[in-house]
């Protein structure tokens, strides 16, 4: 019994992990990942140093600043990705 060859996608048709749902996925899991990862890191600090809660909360400052600021640069560049580059040159 011969297989048939897998049918191939159509010309210009994308491929489904590279839907717009899969990137604002990724977005989000960077955003948690972000924010939990600095507070454990902080809390883990703390239980070393004795200083409870102060690093704990430093370190989760520094999560949401650097996961917020990230998210902004992946969704702006999702945005391009997904809307095109501007016509008009200007870069607005």
């Amino acid at each position: 019994m011969l297989l048939s060859p897998r049918p191939q996608p159509e010309r210009g048709a994308r491929a489904i992990w590279n839907s717009p749902a899969f990137g604002l996925l990724g977005l989000g899991a960077f955003l948690a990942t972000s924010i939990v990862g600095m507070t454990i890191v902080g809390h883990w600090l703390d239980g070393r140093l004795g200083t409870v809660p102060v690093l704990t909360l430093v370190f989760l400052v520094l999560g949401l600043a650097a996961g917020f600021y990230g998210a902004y640069v992946q969704l702006r560049e999702f945005t391009e990705r997904t809307q095109g580059a501007p016509r008009d040159g200007a870069g607005r």
